[in-house]
């Protein structure tokens, strides 16, 4: 049999290159946003987030709390001292820094989605007055979701934290509790610092801390070693309706108890060993949010470290997705599916004709 000696013209074939490139250039054309999952509830989280963060802002300048503008940039007021009476231990600039972004609302909003809570149910919340910006976005968030949470605090803070002794985290939350901005605050309160009990802390220190918690009508929970402070933690929890999700914010002490959960959304059951907070719930068949390695969190969800200025809110992935148009793609994939198949069938009839002569 006679080789075959006919080859697709090179002309032929630029024309269905340049085709392609065409098709290819209009479906890229065709990007677009579209708004993510859950937008609205996201936006409205961050925008109650915002008018808190405005309000604290406020209570800071009418108490002529001081903002040190090398270390608070945006001059939040969110931002504490390095050393204060009620300083439990080291803090994390930028991990401070980051958690002021109302954005981060979103962020909660999108990891309690990925529970199966319902609205109406009961959240554990265990804060810390080292994030008062997390804190309230948290609340914010829960607000927002409809959802019941018990809070517990550790009021103490570290460094850069609400470790001002005359307006602590309490003292936020619950100014922002009477402006009707939010209807949740802490329930009860421990000192924080080593141990849950203040150590660490200066007998003055406890004492800043000790007032705080009693001038904002809140339970004071008094431990003796840190098996009682994860106890009386517990106590408080299970003194509500049945728990559906823990959040943890940036608690070490009482939550993690020598194990590391990782950050961010840990499905129930994930974590079989460990007697802190985390570990409890997680093995009693209840989701848990580690709020937690804030600067690596927020990266995951595509917020800036220590963002300076802030970001509008609205900004980001947690709020808009890119899409390609499905529709142009199928309709270029069957030009190009013709094209070829007519240039095959083409290029075999004259292959035959001449196989015959």
């Amino acid at each position: 049999m006679k080789k075959r000696e006919g080859k697709i013209p090179i002309s032929i074939l630029i024309i269905v290159s340049l085709i392609t490139v065409i098709l290819m250039f209009f479906e890229f054309r065709s990007k677009h946003k579209v708004k993510a999952r859950y937008f609205e509830e996201k936006i409205a989280a961050a925008q109650l987030t915002q008018q808190c963060f405005n309000e604290v802002k406020k209570a800071i300048d009418s108490l002529h709390i001081p903002i040190d503008r090398i270390n608070d940039p945006n001059e939040t007021g969110l931002i504490g001292t390095q050393y204060s009476p009620i300083t439990t231990e080291r803090g994390d600039l930028n991990a401070k820094l980051t958690s002021t972004n109302p954005n981060l609302a979103a962020l909660v909003v999108e990891l309690i989605k990925k529970s199966s809570v319902k609205k109406g149910d009961t959240i554990a919340v265990s804060m810390t007055g080292s994030y008062p910006a997390l804190n309230i976005a948290v609340i914010s968030a829960l607000e927002v979701l409809d959802l019941e949470p018990i809070v517990i605090t550790s009021a103490g803070s570290s460094m850069w934290g609400a470790n001002h002794p005359q307006f602590t985290y309490l003292d936020m939350e619950y100014l922002l509790y009477n402006q009707g901005l939010l209807s949740h605050h802490t329930k009860a309160a421990s000192f924080g610092g080593e141990d849950d009990m203040g150590r660490g802390l200066s007998p003055a220190g406890r004492e800043f801390l000790e007032n705080a918690i009693l001038r904002n009508n809140i339970t004071i929970l008094l431990n003796e070693n840190l098996d009682d402070a994860i106890e009386n933690r517990m106590q408080t929890f299970r003194s509500g309706k049945d728990i559906k999700l823990f959040i943890n914010v940036g608690e070490h002490t009482t939550s993690w108890m020598s194990i590391d959960p990782g950050y961010g959304f840990i499905p129930a059951g994930h974590i079989k060993q460990g007697k802190g907070l985390i570990a409890q719930f997680s093995r009693s068949g209840i989701s848990v949010i580690n709020l937690d390695n804030i600067p690596q969190l927020a990266a995951k969800y595509g917020l800036p470290e220590a963002p300076i200025p802030l970001p509008d809110i609205g900004e980001g992935r947690l709020y808009y997705t890119y899409k390609y148009s499905i529709t142009l793609a199928i309709i270029s994939l069957l030009i190009l599916v013709i094209l070829l198949v007519t240039i095959l069938r083409f290029n075999i009839d004259l292959y035959f004709k001449k196989e015959k002569k």
